[in-house]
């Protein structure tokens, strides 16, 4: 099926959500040459749920501070600017969709620590690349994050409708995202490439959300989407236990297409696996 069919049959069958306003506002400050952490800090603060999230994230272990962090002032303070934002955008999206906690079927909380650790894994694979890559790390960290937005707003949308797809692909042994394009004539790539246009990220991380699953040349041929897709493969044999299959991901021809020495591969696995143990939902 084209693109442009598969687009469209987005448009009318599901409700693609705008970019969460705090991260709107945080945008803004972030642009403002006169604005700091202080601003930033009581932007999230107006939202108390969010705020508390974001503290929760901010002292976990993952970050490691030295003390724990009690306003959203401090953490913005302690965290840096570029670190924050990824950390308000993890908060305020599961935020967002809080309300499909409640739908029975579907791992919600699972979905989220996986793309956390995909993103976690996807900015120390960036920082590890020698090659040229045209996203920060901390951009590379949002791709990971988002990349399978996708599947949440087609629960979000279809409720049940989604959940039968899920439980069918299950049954057949069939990866998810094709299950979803027989049935709906596009797949949560799709879905969530066009939430990544409408929340403005880059292009190259449009296609890395796009084509984390693929089809080959896109994966072999770019290295932002090589770099995802394989941190996305490598997250979830971590998340198995699969330690030996997580290490050969990053097989010889990926490490030379993303400039990576064979140290750095063991490196990058471990980094995973203790990652995986401080996630916060």
């Amino acid at each position: 099926m084209s693109t442009f069919r598969a687009k469209q049959l987005i448009k009318d069958n599901l409700n693609i959500p705008t970019l969460p306003k705090v991260l709107v506002q945080v945008g803004q400050l972030l642009e403002d040459p006169e604005s700091g952490t202080k601003e930033i800090g009581e932007v999230v603060s107006t939202d108390a749920p969010l705020a508390a999230k974001v503290l929760r994230i901010a002292n976990s272990a993952f970050y490691g501070l030295r003390e724990r962090c009690l306003s959203t002032e401090q953490a913005c303070s302690v965290l840096g600017l570029r670190v924050l934002r990824n950390v308000v955008m993890q908060a305020a999206v599961i935020k967002q969709f809080e309300h499909l906690n409640n739908f029975s079927g579907f791992d919600l909380n699972s979905l989220w620590r996986h793309a956390i650790l995909t993103a976690q894994t996807s900015a120390f694979l960036a920082k590890r690349s020698k090659r040229s890559l045209d996203l920060t790390p901390e951009e590379f960290h949002v791709c990971g994050l988002l990349h399978d937005i996708g599947k949440v707003v087609l629960l979000d949308s279809m409720g049940t409708e989604y959940l039968e797809a899920v439980d069918e692909a299950v049954t057949l042994g069939e990866r998810q995202h094709i299950t979803e394009e027989r049935r709906f004539g596009f797949n949560h790539t799709d879905v969530g490439a066009m939430v990544a246009v409408r929340w403005g990220l880059p292009v190259p991380a449009i296609a890395a959300i796009q084509f984390h699953h693929g089809p080959r040349e896109s994966v072999e041929g770019d290295p932002v989407v090589a770099l995802v897709a394989n941190a996305n493969l490598l997250a979830h044999r971590v998340e198995d236990g699969r330690h030996e299959e997580a290490v050969a991901t990053l097989d010889l021809d990926t490490t030379n297409f993303l400039e990576l020495e064979r140290q750095d591969v063991h490196a990058i696995v471990d980094f995973a696996t203790e990652a995986l143990t401080t996630i916060e939902v």
